[in-house]
């Protein structure tokens, strides 16, 4: 028998504009009504699709609790069904796999791990899809077979997957099967997913390197054009030690304390800490109401008897075009033996010395300035997201520095769309500086593991603290794929020792 939950306004008289919005739940033609308590004009807010109108200033937080009053009834609904099912008797029918499916992923809704339940829901629908090309109209658990099993690797593999996006859907099926085994809903002779394989396929990881993220500092982009700010977030991920897409969409100005970024992350809730070094703090002053006169700020100095007064780009610019116009007399200098050329190649070092130990004291007082003004405009907005991706509104709820937070399936709809336009605008960036490694959010975590394994001289330890991993192990397995070209030079450097031989 069919249940029907309808979001409805009702309304004291017919005529009246004003009404409170309810849930209808219809069973067998007869209707009852659950009230949420929330008054609303009818032709000013009210849509036929039975949700509120944009137009409406709280018209998302209104759709949310809609949406969570439907499932409450469906869980209550759930809940007295389970009860009753354990009073039946013997004869009475069993209950199917899809039913127990069904019954987890509501489980999986109604507590709001709204990751695992878009896993599961995937996982559901090929399975599902696949029943229905069998013809098997109702399948119990004593039916879930290896003969099954392996017909549907067979089935999925047929639809053009990979054989890890295989695994990883058969694995999910297991999980059920054995969640369902765990409940006691039933007791299997043998394991029916021994025959299906297991063993994922490595994937190559792509990165970026040194001079290609040069190249995307360089790339020309005016500021009105929004791949300006996406190309920001994108090496903000990079020299904020790769942090992952779904920080950096959840960042608080709260969260930047005294230099650092300190925050719990949001995948594995464990706490992280990220210092503001001079490039993401660059990246930060874009949306520091007061960043970008910080940077522009001119500065008073003395140099080789001269007074200065200049920004950062602007002393930046000079020291560039100083050595531009003098490497050729440089390189002509330096490799000549007479003792006036090579004073002259001292004197040409102490001048580049010199602004340099300018632009470091002009780039330590920009950044004190702005950890200063990045705190203080922190304790006033202390729950406005860094970058303007996310809308703070949606999200005013929710404590992502928490060690345990949980979100709506509206809020985890709206990080999931942001992150896939995210990605889609890194596409366009990647085209602009005219690169082949396809850019992706994840791309960022890839390019800052691998400088750091040159960097460091693969020091697994500080690059598993930078990455915010809780076990070397991680690490090791994060970057192993990283470590190929490390095995190629060694091997040539071997090999190298012997070409004298083999030459005899």
């Amino acid at each position: 028998m069919k249940i029907t939950y309808k979001p409805c306004l009702k309304t004291k008289h017919s005529g009246d504009t004003v009404g409170i919005i309810n849930i209808r739940r219809t069973e067998n033609r007869q209707s009852k009504y659950f009230s949420l308590g929330i008054s609303l004009n009818k032709k000013k807010y009210w849509l036929k699709s039975g949700s509120v109108s944009s137009t409406h200033p709280d018209y998302k937080e209104i759709n949310i609790k809609i949406e969570e009053k439907i499932n409450e009834l469906k869980l209550m609904e759930f809940t007295d069904n389970a009860i009753m099912s354990v009073r039946v008797l013997e004869d009475e029918v069993e209950e199917t796999f899809i039913d127990f499916f069904n019954s987890q992923l509501l489980h999986l809704q109604t507590r709001k791990e709204l990751g695992s339940y878009k896993a599961h829901k995937t996982s559901y629908l090929h399975f599902t899809n696949f029943l229905e090309l069998k013809r098997i109209k109702k399948i119990h658990f004593k039916d879930i077979t290896s003969s099954l099993m392996r017909d549907f690797e067979t089935y999925l593999l047929g639809l053009g997957l990979s054989a890890n996006s295989c695994i990883k859907y058969i694995k999910t099926i297991s999980n059920v099967f054995n969640k369902g085994v765990v409940l006691e809903k039933y007791t299997p002779d043998k394991n029916p997913f021994l025959a299906v394989n297991k063993i994922t396929t490595p994937v190559a990881k792509k990165t970026l390197g040194k001079l290609e993220i040069e190249l995307i500092f360089k790339t020309s982009i005016s500021k009105d054009n929004p791949l300006y700010h996406y190309r920001n977030y994108f090496l903000f991920q990079i020299f904020a030690q790769g942090l992952r897409v779904s920080d950096l969409l959840t960042l608080r100005w709260s969260n930047l304390v005294s230099g650092e970024i300190i925050f719990n992350q949001f995948k594995t809730k464990t706490p992280h800490k990220i210092k503001l070094n001079y490039i993401i703090l660059l990246r930060l002053a874009e949306y520091l109401p007061t960043g970008n006169d910080v940077i522009n700020s001119k500065y008073t100095f003395d140099l080789n008897n001269k007074k200065y007064l200049m920004s950062y780009s602007e002393i930046e610019n000079h020291y560039n075009k100083l050595q531009k116009d003098n490497i050729s007399i440089y390189l002509k200098l330096i490799n000549s033996n007479k003792e006036e050329d090579k004073i002259k190649v001292e004197e040409l070092e102490r001048l580049y010395k010199s602004w340099l130990n300018v632009m470091d004291e002009i780039r330590d007082k920009i950044s004190s300035i702005l950890i200063l003004q990045i705190a203080v405009y922190g304790k006033a907005n202390p729950k406005k997201f860094i970058f303007p991706i996310l809308d703070d509104k949606i999200f005013s709820d929710v404590l992502f520095n928490a060690q345990k937070h949980t979100l709506t399936k509206y809020q985890y709809n709206q990080l999931s769309s942001k992150t896939a336009y995210y990605n889609k605008q890194l596409k366009k960036l990647q085209a602009l500086c005219n690169i082949d490694t396809v850019f992706t959010s994840h791309l960022a975590r890839h390019s800052y593991t691998n400088l750091m394994i040159e960097t460091t001289n693969k020091d697994i330890y500080t690059i598993s603290k930078s990455l915010g991993h809780s076990t070397l192990s991680t690490t090791e397995h994060y970057v192993n794929d990283f470590l190929y070209q490390r095995i190629y030079e060694s091997n040539d450097a071997m090999n190298q020792t012997f070409l004298t031989v083999n030459s005899n």
